[in-house]
């Protein structure tokens, strides 16, 4: 099998390239006009290169941007030290889109839900000083 391949050409043939890369371990790269756009191969040998940067979105209107190892998948845990305790929380969504490099790219949003009774509280507590909380009007 080719180490790449132009991606239209690619199409009709990624179930058979993802089987190719499973039994063998290979890597074949995906190109657009020449350009690596994206790489098939098992799931553990294909890691970005600098990490993601996604946007986690915590309850009660909070964000943070920054640059994970990889995509998290749902029910993935993370763990935050804060000045108090730590933070447990679980992935409940991902979602992305897919956008051209020239108009800022793509976007990862990561959606968290609390993983344990104090983020719970954490959490409530936020709610209840975001904005648009009932209680704020």
């Amino acid at each position: 099998m080719e180490e790449s391949y132009g991606i239209e050409a690619a199409r009709p043939q990624l179930g058979d390239i993802a089987d190719h890369t499973r039994s063998t371990g290979e890597v074949v790269r995906l190109t657009r006009h020449g350009r690596t756009v994206a790489v098939i191969g098992p799931a553990r040998s294909v890691t970005p290169m600098n990490g993601v940067e996604v946007t986690l979105l915590f309850p009660g209107g909070r964000d943070w941007n920054g640059q994970l190892p990889g995509v998290p998948h749902v029910g993935h845990t993370f763990r935050r030290e804060n000045n108090q305790a730590e933070e447990t929380w679980t992935v409940s969504d991902v979602e992305w889109y897919v956008g051209e490099e020239e108009e800022g790219g793509s976007l990862l949003f990561v959606h968290l839900q609390p993983g344990d009774n104090y983020t719970q509280r954490l959490a409530r507590q936020w709610e209840s000083e975001s904005p648009t909380h009932p209680d704020q009007k």
